[in-house]
């Protein structure tokens, strides 16, 4: 690759993105197009030589503050490292900007598997005081590491590229890639065509998890104990009880089914001593609780599956008690048993499998202590976008704009909180607004009065408006 030839193509390509380096008619600057770069001066590849985009309010020469899009070179343009990085006179206007987790997951989107030693993303971008971990893989490049360590404070976002590894075509596919990232963060793109060119590019959001009933079915067979867990309106129940229909049902076999809550007892769901009168006097007799029955009808050797409902909400040591103990997949036989009522349990049936869910919005849920979650495989189920069935209607726009909403704003913990695909299935557009007043806006403004997303309030209170012409907050 010839560096003249990639720097030129690299500005014109910023242009087709809607970058525009000099004012004209019906066009106003928004970036500085920097170029750093002095072929016959081999020493100054290891003292700095870049070229990319700066602010708009910039100087074309010298040092610079906030956010830019910079590549760096090696004199024979074998390599390069793009990157997201603070100008040396560090944040102006862009400290806001860098401390929410929306620019941090836009261009964490860049993450591919095959480029795996060779990408890095700060988890915090304001920060510039840390070095970026590239400098532990720039060994074999040392014409770049010393000017990468000189700036290696201030990249929030970087990626080694290996040219000779690539094809011509998948080079600039990579580089465009983060030029369209940087492009959407600035909010370039005055017409349509330079809009759909940045969407062309701009990479999308990555779904690491299947979340079919066939794929999780999977799971259940593999590791025997599963939790599901995930916001309200993701399908935690739903899917649980579709794989119950399917596969644990008439011939294939039985379903029990319990939903915890704050009252519910090891009694309740094991084993108790219960009162009962007769007409001459009370007395007590023993009580088997629906896992004991689930227990029993496992051992005839028919597939059986136990799911237990807002497991979070009981006290779960008290509830499970010994039983606890049991719920190893591979354990085998054990030499110690468990002793319940007149039963001798010292290991749960092969055929026994369970499907508990788990509310992550719940902000009163029990502790699920670390030994719980050791014996149970944990699957988290995200809002996604789905087909609607006959009669109803997926709200893309809307699940979108309640996507990004999360996406910006949202802490990592506070994504779990984000409403569920369920919430946007409706009859009509119509229905959806009875559902947006009634169900989502108590919703969010709950998360917000117990003090989260609070950077996302004013922007919700609009659009709460623009929809429903109602003031979140009178």
């Amino acid at each position: 690759m010839e560096l003249n030839e990639f720097i030129d193509k690299v500005k014109s390509q910023s242009e087709r993105f809607g970058f525009c380096f000099e004012s004209q008619t019906r066009k106003t600057k928004n970036a500085v197009w920097r170029k750093n770069i002095h072929p016959e001066k081999e020493e100054d590849f290891r003292k700095g030589a870049y070229f990319g985009l700066v602010n708009a309010d910039e100087e074309p020469t010298g040092a610079y503050s906030d956010f830019s899009l910079v590549i760096f070179p090696n004199a024979e343009c074998s390599h390069f490292v793009i990157a997201l990085g603070v100008g040396s006179l560090g944040f102006n206007k862009d400290f806001t900007v860098a401390t929410l987790p929306w620019l941090r997951r836009s261009f964490s989107r860049l993450r591919d598997d095959k480029f795996a030693g060779k990408q890095f993303f700060k988890v915090d971008f304001s920060d510039i005081e840390s070095p970026s971990a590239i400098l532990n893989y720039m060994e074999n490049i040392e014409d770049l590491r010393e000017v990468i360590n000189k700036y290696s404070k201030v990249l929030s976002a970087c990626q080694i590229i290996e040219v000779a590894k690539y094809s011509e075509e998948e080079v600039y596919g990579i580089v465009w890639q983060w030029l369209a990232s940087y492009a959407a963060f600035r909010e370039v793109g005055n017409n349509k065509a330079q809009r759909n060119e940045i969407r062309k590019y701009l990479p999308r959001a990555k779904d690491l998890d299947d979340y079919s009933e066939g794929a999780i079915y999977k799971q259940l067979l593999e590791e025997r104990f599963i939790v599901l867990q995930g916001a309200p309106g993701t399908g935690k129940t739903w899917t649980a009880n579709k794989i119950a229909k399917q596969h644990f049902s008439g011939s294939e076999g039985k379903t029990f089914f319990e939903q915890f809550h704050a009252e519910t007892t090891y009694s309740d769901f094991v084993y108790g001593i219960k009162p009962k009168t007769d007409g001459k006097g009370l007395l007590y007799e023993e009580h088997y609780g629906i896992l004991i029955d689930a227990i029993d009808y496992a051992t005839s050797g028919k597939p059986t599956l136990l799911i237990i409902d807002e497991i979070n909400r009981a006290n779960l040591a008290s509830v499970l008690g010994p039983v606890f103990y049991l719920f190893e997949k591979n354990a085998g036989e054990r030499s110690n048993y468990i002793k319940i009522g007149t039963k001798k349990i010292t290991k749960l049936p092969d055929t026994l499998y369970v499907i508990a869910t788990m509310n992550t919005a719940d902000r009163s849920l029990a502790v699920v202590d670390f030994a719980l979650r050791r014996r149970f495989s944990w699957v988290t189920l995200r809002p996604h976008v789905i087909e609607a069935q006959k009669g109803q209607i997926f709200m893309n726009n809307e699940f979108e704009r309640f996507s990004d909403l999360f996406s910006r704003y949202a802490s990592s913990e506070e994504l779990n909180l984000q409403p569920g695909q369920s919430y946007f299935i409706a009859e009509n557009a119509e229905a959806w607004n009875q559902r947006l007043r009634y169900e989502l806006v108590p919703l969010m403004k709950e998360y917000f009065n117990e003090g989260y997303l609070k950077n996302a309030i004013s922007e919700f209170s609009d659009y709460v408006y623009d929809k429903l012409r109602v003031d979140l907050y009178e």
